[in-house]
């Protein structure tokens, strides 16, 4: 199907619906493996053999969904959101059936990075395809059903792995994702084709590398490498080396940037920028801390399902978001999610520290909820101010920003645990984390208050 510009305001209703369904299903699959396969790591382990390679099963797939967000929005935007979702998507199937028929532990982790790759496309692909299929009006809709789309995964991922695994084996996990890619990538081909920019979009590869060499040096810093100072001092000189090359290559051709310089130029963007790293860092960081601190303590409440509050409330408060954006405006929406992440924070505080099960519970509700406010009012502010043929650009961005800050994070609260220790170290990261969200709060008042703003 022929590319076109971006158009306005959904001209064919149901071959948008059709959209609507291929980017439920790619965004579903792509969602999913970031957390269906870590019920399985044992079985796999156990099989293949390598039992120390087993945490880059999930690693493998992690760390280039972060990382290849730019290069996927810029694809989008020089060769058409839909053609690009589509090379994606192809892309994460063809690695499916590659993990679904390894051998080896190091062939397995090959196919999860090859994963990985296609999964960030895709998941920014998907933001971009329904922002350029609607307009403003609806957009904080869609991207607050495809934020309930996340809360769905991450509560079906874990208990659908086990149960394959139980089933057929864990290689059914993988083989799963064939018919289903297969269907989104056959609704693709009906849906329109949007958003090629008219091929005004330049990629400039040698920037998107030294984007990516740079920001994978900086997350394997913080995720504090145990293997000397020798491996600390080559990232350190990776992360330099690619921040000067990213400089001169952006100097030189600014306007092929992987991120999108105007988008640090807008004033109104800016609180954007320091909303989403900090909203990321608050829920990845309270699920990944809590299971920590619930081991040092005597509790019958399985972690599994006080974290899955967080998921739920993710979904509600995105769909909730979603449906009132137009009316309360970007401010209120934002405000709303922030002081709910700062609560959230403080009350898990107290809840630790007096092993209250239902404050932990009342707590993650809270931080799911304010995620899904802040995450959607953000995203729509942002794919509404982009220039039409930005469009994947910008929503790239975001969702770069939103995998930097979970990153960061998570990898700083967790080396301030370790620093801290003792009965009082977790309390006092989230008593951290509830003030960051608190100054956070204050910067949803440079947010514009009408909707949409340009």
């Amino acid at each position: 199907m022929k590319e076109t510009t971006l158009a306005p305001a959904a001209a064919l209703p149901k071959k948008n619906n059709v959209g609507v369904m291929a980017v439920i299903v790619a965004l579903f699959l792509a969602a999913v493996d970031s957390t269906i396969v870590s019920t399985v790591l044992p079985t796999i382990s156990q099989q293949l053999g390598h039992p120390t390679l087993w945490p880059w099963v999930m690693s493998a797939f992690l760390l280039p969904v972060a990382l290849v967000a730019p290069l996927a929005g810029a694809c989008g935007d020089r060769f058409g959101v839909s053609s690009t979702l589509k090379a994606c998507l192809l892309i994460f199937l063809c690695a499916s059936a590659l993990a679904a028929v390894s051998t080896t532990m190091p062939i397995l982790i090959l196919a999860r990075a090859l994963q990985g790759i296609g999964a960030g496309g895709i998941i920014v692909l998907s933001y971009s395809l329904l922002a350029a299929l609607f307009d403003a009006e609806r957009r904080g809709k869609m991207q607050g059903m495809l934020s309930g789309v996340w809360g769905l995964s991450a509560i079906v991922g874990p208990l659908l792995g086990s149960v394959l695994d139980a089933t057929f084996g864990w290689r059914a996990i993988f083989w799963l994702n064939i018919p289903l890619g297969l269907l989104a990538l056959l609704l693709l081909f009906i849906t329109p084709a949007v958003s090629k920019g008219a091929g005004k979009a330049c990629l400039d590869l040698p920037a998107q590398g030294a984007l990516i060499v740079a920001t994978c040096c900086l997350l394997l810093l913080t995720a504090r490498p145990e293997s000397g100072d020798a491996l600390i001092a080559m990232l350190a000189v990776g992360l330099i080396a690619g921040l000067l090359a990213l400089i001169a290559r952006v100097r030189y051709q600014p306007e092929s940037s992987p991120i999108p310089l105007p988008f640090f130029q807008r004033r109104t963007l800016f609180p954007v920028i320091v909303l989403v790293l900090l909203s990321s860092a608050a829920l990845y960081a309270s699920v990944t801390l809590l299971p920590l601190a619930l081991s040092q303590q005597p509790t019958a409440v399985p972690t599994g399902l006080l974290v899955m509050l967080a998921a739920l409330g993710w979904v509600v408060g995105a769909a909730i978001c979603g449906a009132r954006l137009a009316l309360a405006g970007y401010r209120r929406m934002a405000a709303a999610g922030m002081l709910m992440l700062a609560i959230g924070g403080l009350l898990m505080a107290w809840a630790i520290s007096q092993q209250q099960p239902w404050l932990m519970a009342t707590s993650l509700l809270l931080t799911g909820l304010g995620m899904g406010f802040t995450a959607t009012a953000t995203l729509v502010l942002a794919q509404n101010a982009a220039p039409p043929e930005r469009l994947g650009t910008w929503t790239a961005t975001v969702q770069f920003l939103r995998n930097l800050g979970a990153a960061l994070g998570v990898n700083i609260l967790a080396t301030m645990q370790l620093h801290l220790s003792g009965l009082h170290a977790f309390p006092i990261c989230f008593i951290i984390l509830g003030a960051s969200m608190l100054t956070g709060l204050i910067f949803t008042l440079l947010l514009p208050r009408a909707y949409p703003a340009k």
